[in-house]
């Protein structure tokens, strides 16, 4: 899911110059996944940006200046307050069912001022988190929203025999 949602705002980065934030349940997790990740092939999640478009880094902040003046940063809802002011263009929810739903709360008018846009991504664990309802219900309902839900099937992620073993060892 973040492999895909990565490149696609990244790719959005050199069609439209501005910023665009990658939004994690944590500060922590955004770090662990996106800034310090690696696929399963051991290639960095942050080099599928090509590095002639980047200007500049900033560890600290997690944050991407490219030359073209488009600014690419991971961010946490659990502080949510970081966001407030800012002035995206695109954002990317990753894991939406864990995360701080006032964070879309508060994007969500900047993104129809910017005529921006927003991609959530998701583990659904259940229906009785935000990621469910309203989020993925808007994709069935609100024909100027898209969803695409992937099964084990689909992906190939892991196997049914995988999930088998999963039940018997005790997962739900």
């Amino acid at each position: 899911k973040d492999v895909t949602c990565l490149n696609i705002c990244f790719r959005a980065t050199q069609l439209r110059v501005g910023t665009y934030f990658y939004i994690f349940p944590s500060y922590a997790q955004g770090k662990k996944v996106i800034w310090d990740g690696t696929n399963k092939d051991g290639f960095r999640f942050l080099n599928y940006l090509p590095q002639d478009l980047v200007e500049s880094s900033n560890q600290t902040e997690m944050k991407i200046r490219l030359k073209n003046g488009s600014l690419f940063q991971v961010l946490g809802s659990d502080n949510i307050d970081s966001i407030v002011g800012t002035n995206p263009i695109g954002v990317v929810f990753s894991e939406m069912a864990l995360q701080d739903p006032r964070a879309w709360d508060f994007i969500r008018p900047i993104l129809a001022e910017n005529k921006g846009w927003a991609i959530f991504n998701s583990t659904p664990r259940g229906r009785y988190n935000y990621f469910y309802k309203p989020i993925w219900q808007n994709t069935v309902e609100n024909p100027s929203w898209w969803g695409s839900k992937l099964s084990i099937d689909d992906t190939k992620a892991v196997t049914p025999e995988d999930v088998h073993e999963e039940r018997k060892a005790g997962m739900s």
